[in-house]
């Protein structure tokens, strides 16, 4: 068991030091699309011009498998422009257009499964990963002499179909699952399914786990241009954390704890930062966790109820609450702040009650 939670936590450990350079490059895209959506609202922008602003935000999603193998190639140590080219292969309009026109299509007689390839996230790590091990493979079979001429060739022929033929639609039929299980559980039972998630994602973040539904929703936001409840799940925890925060604010005696409580507020409802409310309040002080922990259920009940959707990728936080705006649902907008209020009130009224100083628990 315990080799199993140090296999885990080195897989979680791994995709977040890959995805560490890439977020800023999605917030970025993130900020501009909220930026070209608030302009077109306000009838600020029109015609080739808001084209050329929305082409400018969708491009780090887009070609989001790129950014991801050269910051995986990074981390693993191997040639990053091999990693480019292998991934790129799988990204040109020629291949893409095969794989969406609904042929049968075959590799020397092996059957290809059809699979989006544009914003994966997931996929391409693995399949850096692998190519890591490829590389150094080849490196001990090919003579040094003639690695020049054929150690490229060979890493992007094998990385290439082993993403082509192996990885991406294995990883596509993980995914694709847990979306339709979670689509199953948003429609039977909504309110159990949100309040659990809601309730999870403190320990998600506090291990690393997040990503796996981070990339979840990047996918979902990228194929489809919605997604259906993982990012306002984060929201609910960042909005409960918060809550928390400033329950140990009002509650706490001590005036270190009382700052850090108000710092920690601000990080994550300013920047969407959540790291120092869970490390810094909820699991040094033990008692918010718990408040957080059921604010979080609280408001993952309500956005079972009313049912939240996002449109933009950014962290959730105040200052990009508009990922929640759509033109196709304006009324989306208030549910997502309504429901980020309950997570906050909940939390606060909780981590109020039931808040006692780490000094009187010892």
């Amino acid at each position: 068991m315990v080799k199993i939670k140090r296999s885990l936590s080195t897989v979680f450990d791994h995709i977040s030091e890959c995805m560490a350079p890439v977020i800023p490059i999605l917030l970025a895209g993130g900020i501009l699309k909220m930026v070209v959506l608030l302009l077109s609202t306000l009838h600020i922008l029109s015609g080739t011009t808001e084209v050329i602003l929305s082409s400018m935000a969708t491009t780090p999603f887009y070609f989001l498998p790129v950014i991801v193998a050269y910051s995986t190639a990074r981390h693993f140590d191997t040639d990053p422009v091999l990693a480019i080219i292998s991934v790129c292969v799988m990204l040109l309009p020629d291949f893409s257009a095969l794989m969406e026109s609904g042929e049968k299509v075959t590799f020397i007689g092996i059957p290809v499964v059809s699979a989006t390839y544009a914003y994966s996230v997931i996929p391409i790590i693995l399949l850096i990963y692998c190519m890591s091990h490829v590389v150094r493979f080849l490196r001990k079979i090919i003579k040094e002499s003639l690695q020049p001429y054929f150690l490229a060739v060979c890493v992007i022929l094998v990385t290439s179909l082993l993403g082509i033929l192996v990885i991406e639609p294995v990883v596509s039929l993980v995914s694709n699952g847990l979306a339709q299980g979670l689509n199953v559980m948003q429609e039977r039972v909504p309110v159990i399914a949100w309040a659990l998630l809601a309730g999870l994602t403190m320990f998600l973040v506090s291990t690393g786990m997040h990503w796996i539904f981070m990339t979840l929703a990047i996918t979902q936001i990228g194929l489809t241009g919605v997604d259906y409840g993982i990012m306002v799940a984060f929201l609910i925890s960042n909005m409960s954390l918060a809550g928390c925060d400033f329950g140990v604010f009002v509650k706490s005696r001590s005036k270190e704890r009382k700052s850090f409580a108000i710092s920690a507020m601000l990080t994550v409802l300013i920047a969407g930062i959540s790291e120092p409310s869970v490390f810094g309040i909820c699991f040094k002080e033990k008692t918010p966790a718990v408040a957080g922990v059921l604010g979080c259920m609280i408001a993952g009940a309500v956005q079972g109820i009313i049912t939240v959707h996002c449109y933009i990728y950014t962290f959730p936080s105040i200052p990009s609450i508009l990922m929640f705006y759509s033109d196709k649902e304006p009324a989306n907008l208030c549910k997502a702040i309504l429901v980020g209020a309950v997570a906050f009130a909940a939390s606060f009224i909780l981590a109020a009650l039931i808040y006692k100083e780490q000094s009187d628990l010892e």
